[in-house]
């Protein structure tokens, strides 16, 4: 309640302050066709420090491996590429189990007010989170829909992919409720409000400490508010960070007794002619899913590998499963799903990510049907080579 009344105040005198000055309060947003180029953030934030950190990655580990780390059901092995060990770690249990793992998923929508843009001159305008809601549970992240490893949602759809001998049994399931929102009111230029031909209106956050950087920002308090048992899911409606559509992350709780391993994703409809790629809706939570079932500490690491759209050009250690086809050409990255929900079926366009052996250089693919990439098979069809350009 009280954070609700402090941004309410906040935007009153904000706006208050705007009338005070003579000024025009509000700027218009601005129009699609002055945007040159058209916006292409890159589908991951930046790595958190620690995790390029060798130490802090071994306190994670070892916190993890001790049994008394609060935090999702995890497990975790190793492989091995020319006598080198390496170590990873995945959301659930261990494939040869023949249990079900359901994992809380707390989904948070954020409310993103922009104080000094307005369509109407009287109003400022508002990104509803909750806009996104219906659509996104709606989609294949949470429902069930038919894929080559069967009728699931899309993660547990991948490690079955992955582990094709598991039993029959074992699954993941992340399983959603809805929190209140997070209101957040932007001060004057912090976010760029653009107008698509559609009249469809997209927020591009420039100043991201309004929302998620810094240990005071709204989203790291608002996250620690809830249990480390949770997976914690914040979504924006129609709005994104300047440098990326969404990442994934995690949290100490205090005293570090516990991980709170969340996601932030931009649910984008509707606003394709801003982008270079069509809007992506599902494609940007369906990578950060997959990274943080197969990376939920970054602390999955494999052999420096490169990027196979990118002329194998040296790109990183871990094993982030969507970073490996994110500069693909959208005909390869993205794919279609239907999701056949009652009398309407939704098409949602989800992104493909490399699997397991693709990071573990095994020759041949232990996944169904020998396959590197997930949904798209074609879109890896070997494994990572061993080395890459610097």
């Amino acid at each position: 309640m009280r954070i609700h009344l402090v941004l309410a105040t906040a935007l009153i005198a904000c706006l208050a302050a705007a009338q005070a000055s003579g000024r025009d309060r509000f700027k218009a947003p601005i129009p699609v066709d002055r945007l040159s180029p058209k916006l292409n953030p890159g589908y991951h934030h930046p790595l958190d420090p620690e995790a390029n950190n060798p130490r802090a990655r071994a306190e994670r580990r070892e916190a993890l491996a001790s049994g008394r780390l609060a935090t999702l059901p995890m497990w975790s092995d190793t492989f091995v590429i020319d006598g080198q060990t390496y170590p990873f770690t995945l959301v659930g249990t261990r494939p040869r189990d023949p249990v079900t793992t359901v994992i809380p998923t707390v989904i948070v929508p954020i409310r993103l007010t922009v104080s000094d843009t307005s369509v109407d001159g009287r109003h400022p305008v508002v990104f509803d989170g909750t806009r996104a809601l219906p659509s996104f549970l709606g989609s294949p992240i949470f429902q069930a829909s038919q894929f080559s490893s069967g009728d699931l949602q899309f993660a547990d759809a991948m490690l079955r992919a992955e582990f094709p001998k598991a039993p029959p049994r074992w699954h993941t399931v992340f399983s959603p409720t809805i929190a209140p929102p997070l209101d957040i009111v932007a001060p004057p230029g912090t976010v760029r409000v653009i107008q698509t031909r559609s009249g469809k209106l997209l927020a591009v956050i420039q100043d991201t400490s309004i929302l998620d950087n810094g240990r005071g920002s709204p989203l790291v308090t608002r996250l620690k508010t809830f249990s480390p048992q949770t997976y914690v899911v914040f979504v924006t409606y129609n709005a994104l960070e300047h440098n990326a559509f969404g990442y994934h992350s995690w949290a100490w709780t205090q005293k570090k007794a516990g991980v709170i391993v969340y996601t932030y994703t931009s649910w984008l409809e509707g606003v394709q002619d801003a982008f270079s790629v069509p809007s992506p809706d599902a494609a940007t939570m369906s990578h950060e899913i997959a990274e943080a079932v197969h990376d939920p500490l970054l602390t999955s690491t494999t052999l420096l590998w490169g990027d196979p759209f990118r002329a194998n050009h040296c790109f990183q250690r871990f094993i982030e499963v969507g970073d490996a086809v994110e500069f693909a050409p959208a005909r390869v990255q993205l794919w279609k799903q239907v999701v056949a929900a009652g009398d309407h079926p939704g098409t949602y366009t989800l992104q493909t990510e490399a699997l397991l052996p693709w990071f573990e250089r095994e020759t041949p693919s232990r996944a169904q049907g020998g396959a590197y990439s997930f949904p798209n098979v074609q879109a890896l069809t070997s494994a990572a080579p061993l080395s890459c350009v610097p």
